[in-house]
């Protein structure tokens, strides 16, 4: 009987980043759920007998990485007795120069992929894994275009941090087009990129999923955080996405058409005690009301002792989600050292959010201009390409 293989897929841990939406001192609690999930991602693997580990991208983020940080996941790698971790680099943490990947030593289960396609073959497991990492910090050209897996009676399987999408361009990084994976003579195409879990898709006889980030991280990454599992052989395929999320990031939209008080009853009895203490809310209120503040601002002192956090906003007044600016949140003090700040880019970020009352579509393309100029000049002018 030929050999089958389980493996877990996730992606976009982003250990050390501040980007976490939410008040003030938010920060170290979402970083500690973040820990505390991917300890569950090491159990999961320990529990479920899982032979491949694939992290498609974004395992760190590079601009804030601590070298503390990136010790401690190398060294629980190394305790995966069993497992082989297979890494692709992503858009937030390219094989550069200064890549966090070069800061600790990696145990000999650890794969970590680079530029231009490469395969590992698993023999005890009849699998070639192939994969290949971001190495510069644009991409200039898709993975797949005329990519075709070598014929030699194994498994292929390949490992990516990019987006499938049908048009020629996107502006944050060049997709990969269906056409492609159809023709690539791929089993599975893993990959990591989006923010949320993309559900299991299929174009020709390639299957290919995205986990999506293991902890949601704003308003604009709704739903469930997880993993894929699966299990694949010669002939058939089994997945299955598990949620492992430890808090969810919830928008809730109540019509202005009676006081608040009966509005705030409502939201009370759609929502439970637990869940109230464990996730982050957003209410939008909307219709049409004379005076904002006189309805935003009492229900948010109503709602505001009844749940951990709880933001209540005017629907029409809320800023437009399309801009990707991650909110910052001021640094917590590590290990009790009080003379821990927030970085300049951090800074800039934050006054830049902050000026934005309101972001229109067509103002989308200059403010993300503005971001970039700001960010490039606050790093002493890095290239893209540091190889």
């Amino acid at each position: 009987m030929a050999p089958c293989v389980r493996f877990l897929q996730c992606a976009g841990c982003r250990f050390d980043s501040p980007f976490w939406e939410g008040p003030e001192g938010w920060a170290a609690q979402r970083n500690q759920d973040l820990w505390q999930t991917f300890e569950a991602v090491l159990s999961l693997c320990r529990s479920e007998k899982i032979e491949l580990l694939f992290l498609t991208g974004d395992l760190f983020e590079q601009e804030y990485v601590r070298k503390e940080t990136v010790e401690r996941v190398a060294r629980s790698f190394a305790k995966l007795n069993g497992t082989k971790v297979f890494i692709t680099p992503g858009q937030r943490d390219p094989y550069v120069m200064t890549s966090a990947y070069r800061l600790a030593v990696w145990s000999s289960n650890v794969h970590i992929f680079s530029s231009g396609i490469s395969g590992v073959k698993v023999p005890s497991r009849n699998v070639t894994v192939y994969g290949a990492g971001w190495t510069t910090y644009h991409q200039e050209t898709s993975y797949l275009n005329g990519f075709q897996v070598t014929q030699d009676g194994t498994i292929p399987i390949m490992l990516l941090h990019a987006e499938v999408d049908s048009a020629k361009n996107l502006e944050r990084l060049i997709p990969i087009l269906p056409e492609h994976i159809a023709s690539s003579g791929l089993t599975y195409l893993a990959l990591g990129h989006r923010e949320g879990w993309s559900g299991m898709q299929q174009v020709g006889e390639t299957v290919w999923a995205d986990s999506g980030f293991l902890e949601a991280r704003s308003f604009c990454e709704p739903g469930p955080h997880g993993v894929i599992i699966g299990e694949i052989e010669q002939a058939s395929a089994r997945f299955e996405f598990r949620e492992l999320g430890q808090r969810h990031y919830i928008e809730k939209t109540l019509a202005i058409q009676s006081n608040i008080e009966s509005l705030t009853t409502k939201l009370l009895s759609d929502t439970s005690l637990e869940e109230r203490q464990k996730n982050l809310y957003r209410v939008k209120l909307s219709g049409q009301f004379q005076k904002v503040e006189e309805t935003v601002h009492p229900m948010q002192k109503l709602l505001e002792d009844k749940f951990r956090f709880v933001e209540v906003v005017h629907s029409e007044r809320e800023m437009d989600t399309r801009i990707e600016l991650d909110v910052v949140t001021p640094i917590e003090p590590i290990s009790g050292n009080k003379d821990s700040y927030p970085t300049l880019p951090q800074v800039f970020i934050k006054k830049l959010s902050e000026s934005q009352v309101a972001v229109s579509a067509e103002a989308h393309g200059h403010w993300e201009l503005v971001m970039k100029i700001g960010l490039s000049a606050l790093g002493q002018g890095r290239i893209d390409d540091e190889n």
